[in-house]
């Protein structure tokens, strides 16, 4: 009996096991393949509609970029069309210069042309003010015409509760659908997000050093012009001796190749924060628009020009408010940004920062005559020929220098080359001016530095009866006595202490 009874507990377990793995090799996976199929079956299609990946509704046939004419939005922060032009380009109706984003374009495209919903909430909804799609609502829409002139029109309501997308409905039926909250960036958003920041004319990174006629105004007062010289300006001037740059204002010093170099790599990439107003692009900016954002053209804060690839770039920028943002306003663009103070602190710099440390720079092969005058010299060198030809005669004498002459004369120059400015001076008078050297380029182009101690150690200095800096008073005494050497047929070392 017991023995019977282990064998019918054994039969049990193994057919309770049987059933166990026939449950789930068999009956279970049969059981929920069913039932995906049942889910994966596709809804019924209103009329219009198309079906889309993962059984999902588009509210229309998926429209791509090469068959769109035009993309009109209209939402709470106003209207806005994006259309083909002839040459195939897509350009913002009114606004046709208007620099957008391909970016944006690419993913308004995408909202407008690719409505696949998330879900259809409602086939034949009967009160569409429950999703703000009513009339009453004013929902923003938007009208995406083909280039076979097929139009389709969507109205966007309100964002569902979860946040995750917006009500929406296509023109021709009440249904209700949900498209992805992606589209608030796009279908609801101000044309000004599609608007690039752009400053100015985009500069090569390349050739970024020929900007030219550069200048800074500030509160209506020319703070700084500085001007690029072509190769064919140098050829035709056989170089004025100040490099690439000319500095025309406040008057000709050199400028600064390290900081006026940053400024001109800011070009290749001279765009603002964010787009805060675009205006019409055959227009300009109304005064009052302008004057929100604290910009006036006729007296602005800062006033920016510069001349590239022969167009004029003009840049009028706010001064920083108490909220630490500043506006700009780019006359080529029709267009005000908001800037980032920190770039845009060039403006704000003294001119020092401008000007180049050595105050004289000029080849001695373009240099015509220099005149150095004191209470003791007097005395004019012309220079003729270059390299190791070039012929030395001073005034005083008529006599051309022999080699030793040329060499000592050489080292002379070399001091007047290390003729350095130091800092904004203390002490502007030129009461007492104990040197003038007097430069003239083979072009003719004069320039003439005056120098006036105020202490043991410093003498402020003039070029051409302008100037705020000085350097110190050695070199300057160097060069009376290197000059005066000179004419002695005194060796002279550039090298060493007065």
């Amino acid at each position: 009996m017991i023995k019977r009874q282990r064998k019918l507990i054994i039969l049990f377990g193994v057919a309770a096991i049987v059933t166990i793995i026939v449950y789930f090799a068999v009956i279970s996976p049969l059981v929920a393949k069913r039932a995906l199929e049942a889910e994966e079956e596709p809804p019924e299609l209103l009329p219009g509609e198309v079906l889309g990946t993962n059984n999902r509704i588009l509210m229309m046939e998926h429209v791509e970029k090469t068959q769109i004419q035009e993309i009109e939005v209209h939402n709470k922060h106003g209207v806005f069309a994006l259309y083909r032009g002839k040459d195939d380009e897509f350009y913002i109706r009114d606004n046709e210069g208007a620099p957008y984003s391909l970016t944006m374009l690419s993913s308004l495209v995408v909202s407008s042309g690719y409505t696949l919903s998330m879900t259809r909430v409602s086939e034949d909804c009967d009160n569409l003010g429950e999703y703000g799609l009513a009339v009453s609502d004013n929902p923003a829409w938007y009208k995406l015409t083909k280039t076979d002139g097929t139009e389709h029109i969507i109205y966007v309501g309100d964002m569902i509760p979860t946040g995750a997308g917006y009500y929406c409905r296509y023109s021709e039926r009440n249904a209700v659908y949900i498209l992805d909250v992606s589209i608030g960036t796009t279908l609801l958003a101000d044309i000004t997000d599609f608007i690039t920041p752009i400053l100015s004319y985009p500069v090569s990174s390349t050739t970024y050093f020929t900007v030219d006629d550069f200048y800074i105004a500030r509160e209506g007062e020319l703070f700084v012009w500085i001007d690029y010289m072509t190769p064919e300006e140098l050829e035709d001037t056989a170089s004025t001796g100040y490099g690439t740059y000319l500095m025309k204002f406040p008057t000709n010093y050199t400028p600064s190749s390290t900081n006026y170099d940053s400024i001109l790599q800011l070009f290749t990439n001279f765009t603002g924060i964010k787009t805060v107003v675009l205006g019409n692009t055959k227009e300009v900016m109304p005064e009052a628009t302008l004057a929100e954002y604290g910009i006036n053209m006729e007296v602005p804060a800062y006033e920016l020009h510069y001349t590239y690839n022969g167009v004029e770039n003009f840049v009028y920028f706010s001064k920083v408010g108490e909220d630490g943002k500043q506006y700009a306003y780019s006359l080529l663009f029709n267009l005000i940004t908001e800037v980032d103070p920190a770039t845009m602190a060039f403006l704000d710099w003294d001119i020092i920062k401008f000007v180049d440390r050595p105050i004289f720079q000029k080849n001695i092969n373009d240099v015509a005559t220099i005149t150095l005058e004191s209470d003791d010299i007097n005395e004019t060198f012309t220079l003729q020929g270059e390299g190791q030809e070039i012929i030395i005669t001073p005034k005083s004498t008529g006599k051309k220098f022999d080699a030793d002459g040329v060499q000592n004369f050489r080292q002379l120059y070399k001091v007047i080359l290390g003729l350095s400015m130091e800092d904004y001076t203390e002490n502007d008078s030129t009461e007492n001016c104990i040197a003038t050297l007097t430069v003239v380029t083979d072009a003719g182009v004069e320039t003439v530095y005056k120098f006036y101690p105020y202490s043991t150690r410093r003498a402020f200095y003039t070029v051409n009866g302008e100037g705020e800096f000085y350097l110190l008073r050695d070199p300057v005494e160097k060069m009376l006595s290197d000059c005066s050497k000179v004419m002695a047929g005194l060796t002279v070392d550039s090298e060493a202490k007065n």
